[in-house]
Formats: structure tokens, sequence, C-alpha cells
């Protein structure tokens, strides 16, 4: 059996530029979620066209609730909605032949079209063990504590470069290159479609030579350095303020805080309480 994971965002979608694009309620919204859908459906496809058995489509942006199930590839299951343990990878268990992840973007405080980590509302930057830390990093990185490895990311030139960086054995996609946190050159969704089908499909047929890596530059011993040492510079005092009231949360200024934890599940499952406390706590 050969089991893929699909994580899909929507800002690093092709022809999805503008903030309106990313949140619910509007016109653009409702474009921008049949482009995710589609690119999220090409990547379905492809990867049973590689071989893959189960295919499991994970909604990771925002409310979680933006993929049109009913114009996905039927063979497919999908997770939806929030509240989840494990937010943006749910459903990732160690069986997994790989995990895909499309539509993704760059990390807080790098460049690249609507660069954030987890929150833009809570967090400015994220490190783990010294270096920059993305949604990639950590949820790669999760991946890789489970054995299974990061085959495939898509969404801007700047993103991609993050992850080869940091993931230098995962294809990546470059379907538009950013301009601007809200401007970018794009490709026809159409021709965004057609590559990631056909990247995915290669590298899921590929995927016995798949090798797991941990993040660098956080180091290819990151899973060795544990406990991991996580410091968040969120983006407000008062949002600090709140969050070093948490247990083993140190403070170390006026905006910045940090914790450890044993393995990548605790350093996700806390950020994650850390995301919404900072949401609740915005003025």
């Amino acid at each position: 059996m050969t089991k893929i994971l699909i994580s899909v965002d929507i800002e690093g979608i092709a022809a999805v530029f503008e903030r309106q694009q990313a949140v619910r309620g509007n016109p653009e919204y409702e474009r921008a979620r049949r482009l995710m859908t589609a690119e999220a459906d090409a990547a379905v496809r492809g990867a049973f066209a590689g071989g893959a058995t189960e295919v499991t489509v994970v909604d990771s942006h925002g409310p979680m609730g933006n993929l049109i199930a009913e114009d996905l590839d039927p063979r497919a299951r999908v997770i939806t909605g929030r509240g989840r343990p494990l937010s943006m990878i749910q459903g990732l268990t160690p069986d997994h032949a790989g995990v895909v992840l499309i539509g993704w973007h760059a990390s807080a405080g790098e460049y690249g079209q609507f660069a954030h980590t987890l929150s833009s509302q809570a967090f400015r930057r994220i490190r783990l063990n010294g270096a920059v830390a993305g949604e990639t990093t950590l949820y790669g990185g999760y991946a890789a504590e489970l054995g299974v490895p990061l085959l495939l990311t898509s969404g801007d030139d700047r993103y991609c470069a993050e992850v080869q960086a940091q993931f230098p054995l995962t294809e990546t996609v470059c379907v538009k290159n950013a301009i601007g946190m809200f401007a970018a050159d794009c490709l026809s969704p159409y021709r965004a479609r057609d590559l990631i089908e056909d990247a995915v499909r290669q590298v899921v047929q590929d995927h016995a030579q798949a090798r797991v890596q941990y993040p660098v530059p956080a180091g290819a011993e990151v899973g060795l350095l544990v406990p991991f040492r996580v410091e968040v510079e969120v983006t407000t005092q008062f949002i600090a303020d709140g969050l070093s009231l948490l247990r083993g949360v140190e403070r170390l200024g006026a905006e910045t805080v940090a914790f450890t934890a044993a393995d990548m599940r605790e350093v996700l499952q806390t950020l994650a309480v850390m995301s919404l406390m900072g949401a609740s706590l915005q003025q």
C-alpha cells in the first residue's frame, strides 16, 4: 500500500495574490478557493497516476474549510475543519509513503508572498534551535520525526528557495514569482496544474528512493538536538505578556518568549496554543 498525504494552503496557489483572496466573505475568496481546489485535484491525480493506493487531502488554510470537496477526485479522502491536534498535517502516520505540500508560502520575517508562520496576527518570527522556522520547517520536521519523507512542495519562488535550502532533496514546483507581499508574476493556473500533476506523479512513482530529511539550516542533526529550543517573536508586547504566563514559557524580551519541547509534536501543539492565545490578545 502506498499512502500519500497532500496538505493544501491557499497563499502559494497560482493567481492568488491579494489579501481578500485569503479571507472568507467576498467574491475574490470564492475564486481563490476554486483555484486552490483545482491545484489540490491536480496533485491527487498525479499521486494516483504515480501509484498511490490511498490519498488524503488536508485543508490547511485559515478556517480549514476552503476546499470544494465535490470538485476533488472522488478517490481522495478530505480532512477539513479547525481544532485539529496536528493542524496542517493532521492524519499523517508513520505508514505514509510521503507528504506533498501544495500552495504553501514563505516564513514569517522572510521575503515572499503572504509570508507568515502559523498566525500573522500573533507571530513575527519563529526560530527552531536558532534558525528561522516556517510552516514547512515545522511540519516537514514532524514528518521526518515519523520517518516520512517530504516529497514535494509548491508555491512562489521565494518559498521554493527556502524549501531547497532546508530540505535539499525535496522537489519544488514554482507557480509564481513574488514581486511583493501582495503582488506576483504568476503562471497560468492551467499550466501550474499541469506542472504539479506531472511532478507529483514522478515523486510518488519514485517514493521508494526518497530519503527522510530533518530541516537544514536548523541542522541535518536537528533531530538529535532535543529538547528543541523554540524562540517566538510576537507582534505586540501584550501578546508576550499573555504567553509568558504559560507554564514552561520564558520571557526573553518585550516581544519575545521561548520554550523547550521534547519532540516536534510538542513544538507544534505548543505553538498552536500560542497562536490561539495570540489571536485572542490582539488589541
